[in-house]
């Protein structure tokens, strides 16, 4: 799999802002991190397989606000390839560290989060069910805690 990566300025079309909402239902909790972050689409030679969102935080932080894999292509190694991309494009902005979040039930990112040698740094509790209107269920289970987690950049 070759991936390339563009760098979309203004709005996301509506397929990119498709990916997006995958990873994060709230259309105005997106609306409002875009404008800050640096936001590139993923492709291979099928088209758009990924999308992702880089964040400035604290001096030295730069967390993933957003990352997401066209259904069809998830568990093929694209995921793994856009982390890879994030660590490479914050070492060369000398980043130090790299943060990332997700849902308590969401499993199967928070193994790839962990696979790529993230640690849980914080809780959130209550963070889905103050921060978002509807209910949000993976996996059978209601989604009220996030897990932060952060692993350092590693240098090429």
């Amino acid at each position: 799999m070759t991936l390339t990566y563009q760098q979309i300025s203004g709005r996301p079309t509506t397929e990119q802002n498709a990916l997006l909402r995958l990873a994060d239902p709230s259309q105005s909790l997106i609306d409002a991190y875009l404008p800050q972050s640096t936001v590139y689409a993923a492709s291979d030679a099928l088209g758009l397989a990924g999308v992702l969102v880089l964040k400035p935080q604290e001096p030295q932080v730069l967390e993933v606000m957003n990352i997401a894999v066209a259904p069809t292509k998830q568990r093929q190694g694209y995921g793994t390839a856009l982390v890879t991309f994030a660590g490479q494009w914050a070492d060369d902005r000398g980043y130090q560290t790299l943060r990332i979040a997700t849902g308590t039930t969401s499993l199967t990112q928070l193994y790839l989060y962990q696979k790529c040698g993230f640690r849980v740094v914080r809780v959130d509790p209550d963070y889905f069910s103050q921060n978002y209107p509807q209910v949000i269920t993976e996996n059978g289970l209601i989604l009220r805690d996030r897990l932060v987690l952060e692993r350092l950049v590693q240098p090429k």
